[in-house]
């Protein structure tokens, strides 16, 4: 499994200056306005960045410049990255400074990718993606295809994927009809997960089978999936009762928390085809039952063996079903966040007399008011 392992970021948002190591499953803890969300959102500009959405939507609707930039362009001028990601083959590296412009926007002033294969004691010059300024990423021109290290990067930042699945409003793309070719992968809101258990009902039938028995397990009202597409109009999240006479619903009839886990469950339980190359969750607990966290996390650490895993919590029921080692502690000191890792020998004895969820409430390893 090819791993993001580490990153370097220099003046994105509360990010002053942090090197962070990352595993295959991460797991971010800290108070509100620590940093989380803004690493997170890290991954969401570079998924903008490479679908040409960098300057609109996401500057447009997440920043201006001003607001992206640490403490603002006054005290910082520009925004720089370091990625490192461990193949069978070697590191590849993907480095790109963004900087302050006219009409408060960010520019890519430099931007390179470098490969360094295993047992070579060095590694050739990096390859440039840009020769002047400019308003997008040059992993989005078609000439980087041409380049294995640009294509490898390219195509691994492209499906490191940013799910929040906390709009389940009754406008919401959940409750909506979705197209039924749409089943490439799951959308970040969520908007295709009928047509993409359609797919699994007549591509993947075990995964399917499996999604159901869990979702049986998590939701005891719930028996199956009715998915049937309507024509032009798409195909919508219908299902059936368990109870006498299998009555049939919409997704209108689901709620909020009902259709979180059902969008959780499918996602984790991808096959690995369909899997992104990293997951990124934002408070995948929001409105669950503690029964149902203990099973979402475990269907997490299931996930984390095939694709890479990032998550962030504020639920210490939740935190309680991972290792230390998983946990990244995220502290704000005068605005600057901070990335804390934690091991067994790092948290020593309480190991012994609390669970890790307790250590965390009790503010024994940091990340608390």
């Amino acid at each position: 499994m090819n791993l993001l392992t580490r990153l370097r970021i220099e003046g994105f948002r509360s990010i002053k200056s942090a090197e962070i190591s990352l595993r295959p499953l991460n797991v971010l803890i800290g108070v509100n306005g620590a940093g989380k969300s803004n690493l997170i959102d890290f991954f969401r500009m570079l998924n903008y960045a490479l679908s040409r959405g960098f300057q609109d939507p996401y500057l447009r609707e997440r920043g201006p410049a001003s607001a992206i930039l640490h403490f603002g362009p006054k005290t910082t001028g520009v925004i720089r990255a370091e990625l490192e990601f461990q193949t069978d083959l070697g590191k590849n590296f993907y480095r790109f400074t963004l900087a302050d412009s006219q009409g408060d926007r960010l520019t890519f002033t430099k931007e390179e990718v470098q490969f360094h294969r295993n047992g070579l004691p060095k590694p050739p010059p990096p390859v440039p993606l840009i020769q002047v300024p400019s308003d997008n990423s040059g992993l989005t021109e078609l000439w980087a295809e041409n380049d294995p290290t640009a294509r490898f990067t390219k195509q691994f930042l492209r499906r490191c994927r940013v799910y929040q699945f906390h709009d389940t409003s009754i406008t919401s793309h959940f409750r909506d009809y979705a197209r039924e070719e749409a089943t490439a992968y799951l959308y970040a809101d969520g908007g295709n997960l009928a047509s993409l258990l359609l797919f699994l009902l007549q591509n993947h039938t075990g995964t399917y089978a499996d999604i159901r028995r869990t979702l049986n397990l998590l939701l005891p009202w719930f028996d199956d999936f009715v998915l049937e597409p309507e024509g032009r109009k798409g195909i919508l999240l219908r299902w059936r009762s368990s109870a006498k006479g299998r009555q049939e619903f919409g997704p209108s009839q689901l709620s909020d928390g009902s259709l979180r886990i059902m969008a959780l469950v499918t996602l984790l339980m991808l096959p690995e085809s369909l899997l992104p190359s990293a997951i990124i969750l934002d408070e995948p607990e929001l409105g669950l039952h503690p029964a149902a966290e203990t099973v979402i996390a475990g269907l997490i650490k299931d996930a984390s063996q095939r694709c890479q895993i990032l998550i962030s919590t504020q639920s210490a029921t939740f935190l309680d079903q991972f290792s230390p080692t998983d946990v990244l502690v995220v502290e704000n000191e005068e605005g600057e966040s901070r990335f804390i890792s934690q091991s067994d020998e790092s948290l020593g004895p309480w190991l012994e007399r609390y669970t890790l969820g307790q250590i965390w409430c009790k503010n024994l390893m940091g990340g608390r008011p």
